[in-house]
């Protein structure tokens, strides 16, 4: 390119493309607007104001022949609209089962008396082996608790939160 940029004919043919397409451009503005092609005053329309005569084929101003546009429906969707997958909403429909379980866990402090561990959950006193809803408090260390559910065991760290929701159809511990 840098071979082509230093011969004087390349940049000429350069120079008159670029005029010519200025001059379209210059040209194309000059002319009226094509967006009220085929949109027309019609017999529908608003009445004429007192004074006006309404021609038909007359063009109309943008905001009119904005409103007048049809856009359909057929075929378009938005892409950032969430999907909703038919299966799922027809499994739904057929069941009406009854709804999950949530156990919910808080662990606000953690404190040894006694060689025993005891740990605020929910505002509750509890210590090793309690259970809180389908929780079980496996075992607590200074730093957390471990328990165990259905789906097998977490640990909560002091001032963490937990949350395991149930199905119904999924027996308790």
């Amino acid at each position: 390119m840098k071979k082509l940029l230093n011969k004087p004919w390349f940049v000429a043919v350069l120079a008159l493309a670029a005029i010519a397409f200025v001059g379209n451009a210059v040209y194309q503005g000059n002319r009226t607007p094509a967006y009220g092609s085929g949109v027309t005053a019609s017999a529908e329309s608003a009445a004429p104001a007192d004074g006006e005569v309404a021609v038909e084929g007359e063009r109309l101003p943008v905001r009119e022949a904005l409103k007048a546009l049809v856009i359909p429906k057929s075929g378009l969707r938005d892409p950032f609209a969430p999907r909703v997958r038919e299966e799922a909403t027809v499994v739904a429909a057929d069941k009406p089962g009854a709804p999950d379980f949530v156990d919910t866990m808080h662990l606000s402090a953690l404190w040894t008396q006694s060689g025993a561990t005891f740990t605020l959950i929910n505002d509750h006193i509890c210590q090793v082996g309690d259970q809180i809803g389908r929780l079980k408090i496996e075992s607590a260390t200074q730093e957390g608790v471990w328990v165990s559910h259905w789906k097998g065991r977490n640990f909560i760290s002091l001032g963490g939160d937990f949350v395991l929701k149930t199905p119904a159809t999924v027996s308790a511990l």
